[in-house]
């Protein structure tokens, strides 16, 4: 989301009017911020869901609440960058 000194992710959250998630700032045993939002993203493949994909944080760098990812992953949707799946059920 970051190359040769723009912030995608940043630029379009201020676009939006958003303040910058709780997860970029939080600080864990085995990383920070930007590695907990790297791994994220990494993470989404359409069939974990947002504890799965806590868990496994948590797991790679440290603890992490799971608001501050469920916060960060809607970000990435409001600005474009990820979709959820319509469910298979629904109409």
């Amino acid at each position: 989301m970051t190359v040769f000194g723009y912030d995608y992710f940043q630029d379009h959250i201020a676009q939006k009017g958003i303040a910058a998630p709780a997860l970029l700032k939080r600080t864990g045993l085995w990383g920070g911020g930007a590695e907990y939002a790297y791994e994220a993203l990494n993470l989404v493949d359409g069939r974990r869901t947002v504890r799965e994909i806590r868990d496994a944080l948590a797991a790679i760098y440290g603890p992490v609440p799971l608001p501050e990812v469920t916060e960060y992953l809607g970000d990435l949707e409001t600005i474009g960058i990820l979709q959820r799946e319509k469910s298979a059920h629904a109409p």
